[in-house]
């Protein structure tokens, strides 16, 4: 049984079992492209959310992705680090800070970005344009159907 082909699983007839494994084999060829840009795949979703945004906190960052807040907390710590966002008070709610993206991370957003849509033109060579629309809108579909389970840790 080879990685690629799994059909000597006794799991390979459940569609969510293929779906596992479809997410687990892009997620690893895009890991490649988050690794040279020095963020891996949950920062990079952090900053492309928080840079969509108006004036995110954690805390709406965190319910808005399904990410545990504390969790994102250490998330936006390393961020932080990074250069890539700034954390600013809130003028309305002293409590609260603004999580926003620097220029830099716009810059990696973007070159990140560029990087992804040609590594997922690459991985989907093999279906159609009509057929990656029909799973991009079937799996899209899906999602939204059942948003209590895309909690993430």
């Amino acid at each position: 049984m080879s990685e690629a082909n799994e059909e000597g699983s006794p799991l390979w007839h459940l569609t969510g079992f293929r779906l596992i494994k479809l997410g687990e084999l892009v997620q690893a060829a895009t890991a490649s492209v988050f690794e040279a840009m020095e963020v891996s795949a949950r920062q990079f979703h952090v900053l492309a959310t928080a840079a969509t945004m108006a004036e995110p906190s954690q805390r709406e960052l965190s319910r808005t992705l399904g990410i545990d807040p504390n969790v994102m907390v250490g998330v936006v710590d390393e961020l932080e680090r990074l250069g890539l966002v700034e954390r600013v008070r809130n003028p309305n709610d002293r409590r609260r800070y603004i999580v926003t993206p620097t220029p830099r991370a716009l810059q990696v957003l973007a070159d990140a970005r560029a990087a992804v849509e040609r590594t997922e033109r690459e991985f989907f060579a093999g279906v159609s344009e009509e057929e990656r629309q029909v799973l991009h809108e079937l799996s899209g579909r899906l999602i939204g159907q059942h948003p209590q389970v895309t909690k993430t840790e």
